[in-house]
């Protein structure tokens, strides 16, 4: 009886293991399919949510080219004083938006180019290229050149151009909607109307096909970066091997080395 008893014991013992071991399973399977369906619902959200955007960001039928518009894809600079001459050097400016160093020539270079714009001196295009948002993975080299091209429909690519590169975040973050469509608008003066129209343009993604030109262009002239500031065959260089500066940020030396690479 005391053997039988034995034997009973750790028969139930053993049961008991064998229970609490397949329990332990049953909870780690379960974990495991709790986690498998989060991760599905994360993915079909991704989804769900990239459909969304898409849809948001639907582009209109009715593609447009902005009123200084280029072939190329590009944007004359207008003049606020004086148009240039058709023998005037023309300088080609390729640009992303999201370029830091496409800020930093704005900054210290614009004044000299929109001051030689207005005296006629030389006429001005701007090509944006839009590789950046490969590196950085968004669409905010594109939105704010749809946006740029929508402020030409309303009489003011000059004053967006140089919000856009003003407001250019440090770290790569890109612009917001609501920044392309009402702060920048605001800071420059388009209301009424104008912004009305200018926000239906950029809603619409009228000029979507326009910048895809530009990009193109960019890549069929083998442009290698940006800023790359172009006069006729010739590429503008403002520094040397040595980073010494070879053109100074002022109308008169700007103008020497742009006739320079016309001749």
């Amino acid at each position: 009886m005391a053997n039988n008893s034995g034997m009973s014991r750790r028969a139930a013992l053993k049961q008991q293991q064998e229970l609490e071991e397949r329990n332990r399973k049953n909870r780690r399977l379960l974990a495991f399919g709790l986690g498998a369906v989060a991760l599905v619902v994360v993915v079909i959200l991704g989804i769900v949510i990239l459909q969304t955007v898409g849809q948001n960001r639907e582009v209109t039928a009715n593609q447009q080219t902005p009123p200084n518009g280029t072939e190329a894809g590009g944007v004359m600079l207008t003049s606020q004083a004086e148009e240039a001459s058709d023998d005037a050097p023309h300088l080609v400016i390729y640009e992303d938006y999201q370029c830091p160093a496409c800020a930093a020539r704005e900054a210290a270079y614009g004044p000299a180019i929109k001051e030689l714009v207005d005296a006629g001196s030389i006429s001005v295009e701007i090509r944006t290229a839009v590789f950046m948002e490969e590196q950085l993975m968004n669409d905010s080299s594109t939105r704010p050149a749809i946006a740029a091209a929508a402020a030409d429909a309303v009489g003011k690519y000059r004053e967006y151009h140089s919000t856009i590169y003003a407001n250019q975040h440090p770290q790569g973050g890109g612009y917001t909607d609501q920044q392309l469509r009402e702060e920048f608008p605001a800071a420059v003066g388009i209301e009424g109307e104008d912004l009305t129209r200018f926000q239906e343009l950029y809603d619409t993604q009228a000029f979507q096909e326009f910048v895809d030109q530009g990009n193109q262009t960019f890549m069929d002239e083998g442009i290698r970066s940006t800023p790359t500031y172009v006069v006729g065959d010739t590429q503008l260089q403002f520094v040397d091997e040595n980073q010494q500066v070879l053109i100074e940020p002022t109308a008169d030396d700007l103008l020497a080395a742009i006739e320079a690479a016309a001749a």
